[in-house]
């Protein structure tokens, strides 16, 4: 009995590294920012109910709860995006939150095609859904209604995070090994 062994040679699903940094003190001071602003539009003139929905992160309070709401929001990236997260080395992880780390750092890994012009909007994505997110966790602790503004605003940018690592930027179609799929007369 002769034996055939086939070689199948599958291509090589080539990937490169790319980074991008967000730093917590810009993601704070845009919270602060948006929270003040909403306080401002809100003709709100009772300034223990402002205080209560502008935030402030260098109130120890506020500061706290942001940085949790900031956290959280990191944690659910990272869920969302694994796919194109480089692999950890360091085994290890804590709720506690050090203050010497100034910024989220994202290792990804993308097709080897994939558009580097994306680059910069990523970052800026990635940016609005720390934002966006804690600003929806903070404004549903309050009971606020423009916690409904924040949470539509933050799934349509996971959607596009999600998309925008998942497809390579020049989409390439395989070929179908036996010709076109017609109806044959």
């Amino acid at each position: 009995m002769t034996v055939i062994l086939a070689e199948f040679n599958e291509p090589v699903d080539r990937k490169k590294p790319r980074r991008v940094t967000v730093y917590k003190a810009q993601v704070y001071r845009d919270i602060d920012l948006l929270t003040h602003k909403h306080a401002d539009g809100s003709g709100l003139e009772d300034m223990r109910v402002r205080n209560a929905i502008e935030s402030d992160f260098e109130e120890p309070i506020d500061g706290a709860i942001i940085t949790r709401n900031v956290e959280y929001r990191d944690a659910r990236l990272r869920k969302k995006i694994t796919f194109a997260l480089a692999h950890k080395y360091d085994e290890t992880a804590s709720d506690i939150m050090e203050l010497s780390e100034n910024a989220f750092v994202y290792n990804l890994v993308v097709p080897e095609e994939w558009n580097d012009n994306l680059l910069d909007p990523l970052a800026d994505q990635f940016h609005r859904f720390l934002v966006y997110g804690a600003l929806y966790d903070w404004y549903a602790q309050i009971g606020s209604r423009q916690a409904e503004y924040y949470k539509s605003q933050v799934d349509d940018i996971q959607s596009e995070l999600v998309s925008t690592l998942r497809t390579p930027s020049v989409a390439k179609r395989p070929l179908q090994p036996f010709g076109p799929a017609q109806r044959m007369s």
